[in-house]
């Protein structure tokens, strides 16, 4: 079972990851792309990948970090 929602998750990661590729904002690449990250480190987790789990949650939390710092720009 675990098995098939990774597979699941990864499905979507890739998807995920695509669109954002093909964005045009900003704002959406860095969602799409970031969701593509949480959908692969789930994947991750599910099949006990360390390496997968490693490189997407860096990539997750420096992305989450750029969005926090942008969206703060935006109040000033």
């Amino acid at each position: 079972m675990l098995y098939i929602l990774s597979q699941i998750a990864g499905w979507i990661a890739t998807f995920l990851r695509a669109g954002g590729m093909l964005a045009k904002e900003p704002m959406t690449i860095k969602l799409l792309v970031s969701a593509g990250n949480l959908g692969w480190l789930i994947s991750g987790i599910l099949t006990a990948n360390v390496p997968l789990v490693v490189s997407n949650g860096l990539c997750l939390i420096i992305m989450v970090v750029e969005l926090v710092r942008k969206g703060g720009n935006k109040k000033g």
